[in-house]
């Protein structure tokens, strides 16, 4: 019926105006944020995920050395040395360093100093940012 219709359009209407809502909020909140406290649980669960692809990397690499031929590289020694190197740029620059520098630094810093808050916020801000893009240019 043309009642049911309109009750169903209305109710989809709500979810689309909710749905940009919370969207709105996990920009504000998350992306556009210049709080240090944020930035810093922003560059700690950015290390937990780029250290579940650091140990996928290395579980990789443990089974070939496992098992040598393994369907992973089929032999080819210079797919595993690019792992390899992968494997220990990602750890390094993309897991340990954001979690000192960025995670706790960030979050620790400040108090220790006597300050509200971090000396160019924005600045620190984009510092964030700059990681997930490096991580992409080296994932490719």
């Amino acid at each position: 019926s043309v009642n049911n219709y309109f009750y169903y359009l209305d109710r989809i209407k709500k979810l689309f105006t909710y749905l940009n809502d919370l969207r709105k909020h996990i920009l504000k909140k998350y992306v556009y944020t210049i709080n240090h406290k944020r930035i810093a649980i922003n560059y700690l669960y950015f290390s937990m995920l780029t250290g579940l692809s650091g140990a996928a990397l290395a579980t990789m690499i443990r089974l070939e050395l496992a098992h040598p031929g393994s369907p992973f590289f089929k032999g080819d020694s210079l797919r595993y040395l690019q792992v390899v190197t992968a494997h220990g740029l990602i750890m390094v620059f993309f897991v340990v360093v954001p979690i000192l520098f960025g995670g706790f630094a960030n979050f620790l810093i400040p108090y220790h100093v006597g300050s509200k808050d971090v000396a160019y916020p924005r600045l620190n801000s984009i510092g964030f940012w700059i990681q997930p893009c490096g991580y992409i240019l080296l994932a490719k």
